[in-house]
């Protein structure tokens, strides 16, 4: 990374109000230190792809100030949303924003609240229907220029977005769940959080997280090996500024009550891919997976032998799978 601590910091104090119009999102991009965001991601598709417009600035919601990307071609045949999982941000979803926009996708993504660029408290959330809630605005911000059909891939904790917003919104009536099923038309669903790894079992976290959120608010992180790439966990350990160095109690617990939701939650019919490593060593995927099934009754299962965890962020041999399993449920 060239860009400083305080250059990112100044970045997301600098980021203009989106107006969901590329005539006025387009031009502060193009500012020096933007450029230099991009670049340093690998995220500056406007330059790699022809005729590719990238809005970029905040959504102001449910008191966070969210940092928010489009990438609009000429003709798109639809519009993939992109939701990161815990600890990441848009910088690090390179390989799935570029999948969309090589099949003439458009892509809608952001940093969730306490990531990346947006505001709040680092990796804390006091509920993950907060998430849903910002996913909710940002989607009905955007309508008016993201084409239709309407995709979404989420990893990890994005799943968890992606599926509190299904369930929370789009089934609040029936009219409105007619309306949804139409629009997110195609869901993949990478590595999906209910539990995590080690919270059911003998290490006992439930126990642990229940003593420990009386007497502290954070914990040290522990980069763990979640990809087969050596050079990504290096990346994110080493070099990627916009990485909490915590894990958020307050997080812990948002996720104890998801799980708590989703027991609850009835099925939803909305057809959906699943894909998920065999080699995931930070969700409790051999509990999530049944889980899910029950709750989502029409999705597609697609098991990946010895992948990790970060699916959108494995090594060639690894990626090259999953991306074929997504494109082959989005696009035959």
């Amino acid at each position: 990374m060239t860009l400083s601590l305080q250059d990112l910091r100044e970045l997301a104090r600098q980021l203009p109000e989106l107006e969901f119009s590329p005539a006025k999102d387009c031009d502060w991009p193009q500012t020096d230190l933007v450029q230099a965001y991009l670049n340093d991601y690998d995220i500056n598709f406007a330059n790699e792809f022809a005729q590719v417009s990238h809005g970029f600035g905040c959504v102001n919601v449910a008191g966070f100030k969210i940092a928010t990307h489009y990438w609009l071609p000429e003709n798109a045949q639809g519009t993939m949303l992109v939701v990161h999982g815990y600890y990441d941000h848009v910088g690090v979803f390179d390989h799935p924003i570029r999948f969309a926009l090589q099949h003439n996708f458009a892509v809608l993504a952001f940093d969730l609240p306490g990531h990346g660029l947006s505001s709040g408290e680092p990796a804390a959330i006091d509920s993950f229907n907060q998430y849903g809630d910002v996913l909710a605005e940002i989607l009905q911000q955007s309508a008016i220029i993201m084409p239709q059909p309407l995709y979404a891939l989420g990893q990890s904790t994005g799943c968890a977005v992606l599926l509190n917003y299904l369930w929370r919104y789009a089934i609040a009536q029936d009219s409105l769940a007619c309306l949804e099923k139409e629009r997110f038309e195609k869901i993949a669903l990478c590595s999906p959080l209910v539990l995590p790894r080690g919270w059911r079992g003998v290490h006992m976290g439930r126990y642990v997280y229940a003593v420990l959120r009386h007497f502290i608010r954070q914990i040290s992180r522990t980069f763990s090996k979640s990809s087969h790439d050596l050079e990504f966990n290096q990346f994110l350990k080493d070099q990627d500024l916009l990485q909490a160095r915590i894990l958020s109690l307050s997080w812990v617990g948002a996720m104890k009550a998801w799980h708590e939701m989703v027991l609850h939650f009835a099925p939803l019919q909305n057809e959906c891919l699943i894909v998920q490593g065999t080699d995931d060593m930070t969700v409790d995927w051999r509990y999530n997976l049944p889980l899910l099934q029950q709750k989502l009754p029409n999705a597609k299962i697609a098991l990946i032998a010895d992948a990790g965890h970060q699916l959108v962020n494995e090594s060639d041999l690894y990626r090259s799978q999953v991306f074929a399993a997504i494109k082959q449920y989005f696009f035959n």
